[in-house]
């Protein structure tokens, strides 16, 4: 269960508090504002986990969900949400 917390508070953090108004608004339009924003929500993970290969997978595929959700309009908000809370389960719950 402790797991489970840690991954979510990463999650918020990231997504979150570590994402300005102007990054939130312009990552759809922007590919380096996306990839920015990618690479500072996997700082609380870096911090909480350390360098790790599934580092590397949670910058890529936050990469391509919220392309999906921003970029693209393909998918929800909710469906975002889901997405980044499953991947985070299949790469770090054992």
């Amino acid at each position: 269960m402790e797991m489970i917390y840690k991954l979510i508070i990463c999650h918020l953090a990231g997504d979150y508090v570590l994402q300005c108004d102007f990054i939130a608004k312009t990552k759809g339009t922007n590919l380096w504002h996306l990839i920015a924003h990618c690479f500072l929500y996997s700082l609380p993970f870096y911090i909480a986990y350390g360098w790790a290969w599934q580092l590397g997978a949670i910058i890529v595929t936050h990469i391509i969900v919220d392309a999906m959700k921003a970029r693209y309009n393909k998918i929800s908000y909710l469906a975002d949400q889901l997405f980044h809370l499953a991947i985070l389960g299949t790469y770090f719950i054992n």
